[in-house]
């Protein structure tokens, strides 16, 4: 993406000069992966419009976002491939191979690598984003799903549905060095912007993981709505959202008293959620109404309903700003 910063020199007491970053609220996108078309709709956020769809491949799954090299990374379950877009172009630059089944993809923070959960070859590809290859394959528990990268660039964790657990991967041996056993079939997977908690949706038991990272072990059980699936949390860490596509809603919990504080109305069959922090709206893509949900980050009330998607599933970080 090209810069959405600008500098105002500001002249204080003291006669020097400080730089002060401001956010345009013109130039932020999400990027949703609709399985139903194979492709990337890119949706202009502060008029909540489809600016452009982009073919990217056969089934698309997962987001992730590289603003260092202005990227965005999804995979294609079916081509088994992950594409790589130009989020200046807005359109695909590469595409890469992976394993069997790629659904969750994260990028590490530093840019410097991207992580690929391949469900049905029960690994972890690990893309070197220079070059876009990979770099290495990494055996993890059966059937991983979603990752998440540390904010450190450190680590990555991988939930397990099968195995109902999270694998840790050290990121400077690309080795997995821990197993941390969570609820039941683990999906989706976020992280707190501290870098000391984890939040996974546990979709076979109905309730949201939250794990301590130093300690490596899970230390609270959430009960929330049926079938959750995807995992988001608001910018600041103060709140997680976990949609429950059985429900048809969103559960909303308090990071401070680790409590359900509100359950809101979605669309269809809600699987993907992202914060965006600059217009304070959580974006739900509710998967079996085609649309993306649109609510307020206060009231909790819906906004509007994006249309003109096709199964849109949006797993992993989608916003870019």
């Amino acid at each position: 993406m090209e810069s959405i910063l600008k500098y105002i020199f500001l002249i204080c007491a003291s006669f020097s000069l400080v730089l002060i970053p401001q956010v345009s609220l013109a130039d932020s996108n999400a990027y949703i992966s609709e399985y139903g078309r194979g492709s990337v709709a890119v949706i202009d956020l502060a008029s909540n419009t489809i600016k452009k769809s982009i073919k990217t491949g056969t089934s698309t799954w997962g987001v992730a976002i590289d603003s260092s090299r202005d990227r965005v990374y999804v995979t294609n379950i079916d081509s088994d491939d992950v594409a790589v877009i130009d989020t200046n172009k807005l359109e695909v630059i590469a595409r890469i191979d992976v394993e069997r089944n790629p659904v969750g993809i994260s990028v590490l923070p530093n840019g410097l690598r991207a992580y690929v959960a391949n469900a049905y070859a029960n690994t972890v590809s690990v893309i070197d984003t220079s070059n876009n290859k990979v770099v290495a394959s990494l055996p993890v528990g059966k059937s991983p799903r979603c990752i998440v990268a540390h904010p450190s660039s450190q680590w990555v964790y991988v939930t397990n549905f099968s195995s109902n657990s999270i694998s840790v991967i050290a990121t400077d041996t690309n080795r997995v060095v821990a197993e941390i056993a969570v609820g039941e079939k683990p999906f989706c997977i976020a992280i707190h912007p501290n870098g000391k908690q984890l939040y996974t949706s546990s979709f076979g038991s109905n309730t949201l993981s939250v794990v301590d990272i130093n300690i490596g072990k899970m230390i609270a059980s959430i009960p929330v709505g049926i079938g959750p699936q995807g995992v988001g949390i608001k910018t600041d860490g103060s709140e997680v959202y976990v949609p429950n596509t059985k429900d048809e809603t969103l559960s909303i919990i308090d990071t401070g008293t680790l409590k359900v504080k509100n359950t809101v109305p979605t669309g269809k069959f809600p699987r993907g959620v992202n914060h965006d922090p600059i217009h304070k709206r959580i974006y739900v893509a509710s998967t079996r109404s085609d649309v993306m949900t649109v609510l307020d980050d206060t009231t909790y009330q819906k906004i509007t309903e994006i249309n003109g998607l096709l199964w849109p599933m949006a797993f992993g970080n989608f916003i870019s700003q």
